[in-house]
Order: structure tokens, then sequence, then C-alpha cells
């Protein structure tokens, strides 16, 4: 894809207008205009911030998640990162809630997740969150076999809040959440929403046909991907993703401490320097291959997506930002 025309600093860049921004974002993105935003980290943050507080005498003393206390704040601080990424100019952003790969952690924690998903009631029961997705026409829509878990959860009241968030609102038509459960593996799902196509209409579907039905509406293709912890693209969205071209990026914190800042960090790198066309090889100049060269030697044992434990608590942390043994 071409580059924008004229580069701008990430200096320059971050002091520019959400309403800037989302010009700049919108005109970039223009057909493909879908985040994956995985979002994950939230039990660390609550520990963490739990740790903040005055509740700890000493650095020995062991904290345990308050379930009931944990899922009433866990996913609020999501539902406001999303109003602040789509006032950036982004159009559809996906969070894959569940995805098969959850399955192995045991039947143990499926009463845990959907605890955590009643957070999402928000939408429904705080007057600033509806409020603002009111104002920016911000539809959600729940995909997948979410009844299904809900169902082997036994928790149809939370099966109703999501009807109800649904149904509050189906007629925004600017902006799109997609709050996605897979319970099978991406390959099944894709084969039976196929056969069920046929069943209804009488011939094969189009990759337009199968994103409707799936989703509930049409859907870009997507653009980016933001994941944490592990380099894995777990819950990785069928048929919109199908093409591979999502540009990918990690945070090294959970991403409830993602900021403004943050963010736009992300999407400087995706309008500017992403797009950046490499020069021909014949056309380099001699110093331009060593910095090549010097650059390449200094990292050839470096592998992204390697990582370290935090002994004690047996917590992977990617290598490359800062190494263990330089953290207290």
């Amino acid at each position: 894809m071409p580059s924008p025309s004229g580069y701008v600093p990430f200096t320059k860049f971050s002091n520019y207008s959400n309403a800037e921004i989302a010009k700049i974002v919108s005109n970039h993105l223009r057909g493909r205009n879908t985040l994956v935003y995985a979002y994950d980290g939230t039990r660390r943050s609550y520990l963490m911030e739990k740790v903040g507080g005055d509740s700890v005498s000493s650095g020995n003393d062991c904290q345990i998640i308050n379930y009931n206390e944990y899922s009433k704040t866990a996913i609020h601080n999501f539902l406001y990162q999303l109003v602040m990424m789509f006032d950036h100019g982004i159009d559809t952003i996906v969070y894959p809630m569940w995805f098969c790969t959850l399955e192995d952690r045991g039947p143990e924690y499926l009463p845990k997740f959907i605890q955590y998903l009643w957070g999402l009631s928000a939408l429904l029961e705080n007057p600033e969150l509806v409020q603002a997705y009111q104002a920016l026409g911000i539809r959600v829509i729940f995909y997948g076999e979410y009844r299904e878990l809900l169902r082997r959860g036994n928790d149809e009241k939370l099966l109703q809040v999501f009807e109800d968030i649904m149904e509050l609102t189906k007629n925004n038509t600017k902006k799109t959440v997609l709050l996605g459960t897979n319970i099978d593996e991406p390959s099944n799902t894709l084969i039976n929403e196929t056969i069920q196509f046929y069943k209804v209409h009488g011939h094969p579907p189009t990759k337009e046909d199968l994103i409707k039905q799936y989703y509930g509406k049409n859907v870009d293709d997507v653009s980016m991907y933001i994941g944490f912890y592990r380099f894995s693209t777990d819950g990785r969205p069928i048929i919109i993703s199908d093409k591979g071209a999502e540009d990918l990026y990690w945070a090294i914190a959970p991403h409830s401490l993602m900021n403004v800042q943050s963010f736009r960090k992300v999407l400087h790198d995706n309008v500017y320097l992403r797009t950046t066309t490499n020069a021909k090889e014949y056309e380099l100049k001699n110093e331009d291959i060593q910095k090549m060269k010097n650059f390449y030697q200094n990292n050839m044992y470096t592998v992204m997506g390697c990582g370290d434990i935090q002994s004690g608590a047996n917590i992977w942390y990617p290598l490359g930002s800062q190494t263990l043994k330089n953290i207290k």
C-alpha cells in the first residue's frame, strides 16, 4: 500500500487532535478498517492494583483474586478504551473473548470467565458509557458460539444481558464492536457456516455472504492485531483475516495500561512506518549497506517472541524490551 504523502514524526503526530488523527487513519485504512484488540492481562492488572494499595503489608504476602470484585472492574477500562480507539478513526474493533484454546484450561476456568463477562453489563447500567456509545453510534454485536458457552455455564441471565445490549445498539451504524466466542476450531466453524448457508439459500456462499451471516453485518478485512503476552494470535477472526495481511503488534504491559499515547504509537507505525517501501538493493549506498550489516550482525542471535521466566511467579516475559536481570 502506498505510503501517505509527507512523513510526520511521532513527536508531531502525538500532538494532533483526535479528529486530525481520525481523518488520517480513516483515509489510510479505507476498505480494511478493522482492528483486532485481543484485550488481555486483566488479572495481572488487578493484582498490581491490589499491591499498589494499602492492603499489602509485606512483599511476601500472597494476593488471591476476588472474582466478585474483579468482575466489576476488569472490562470497565476496556469499554472506555474502545471509545478512545473509535475517536482515532477506527471503524470496527473485534475482541475475541473466548477462543478454542481456552478450553485447555479446564472446566474450572469457565465460571471465572463468565463472571468476568458480567462486566459488560455496564453497557446497560453505566449512564456515561451508554451515552458515549449512543453519541458515537457504536453498535455492539456478539458473534460465534456465545449462546452455547453461556448455557454450558448455566447463565441464561447473562445471555439476556447480551441480547439487551445488541437490542439497545442495533440502530447505531457508525462504529461496530464485535465480541467473539469460538468454542470450535476455526476450520470447523467455517465448514459449518458454509453448509448452513447452502441449506438455506441453495447455492455456495461468497466471502461477503459468509461475513454477513457470521458477523451479522458487512465487515472490512483486518488491518491490525494488538495482542499481549506470548506472541500468538489466539481468537484471530475467521474470513476477515484470511489474507494474513494484518500488521501485528504486542503490548509488553497488560492492555488495561494502554493509553492514548501508546495507541497513537501503533497508529503512527501503521500509517507512516509499515508502509515504507524498501529501496531497491542495487540503489543502496555503501554506507546504508554497512548500517544494515551492523544492525543484522548485532542482532543475529535475537529472535522476536523469545522470552524469559520470572522465578517464583513462573510468569513469561518477552525479551528485547528490558531483561529480567535489570528488573528489581
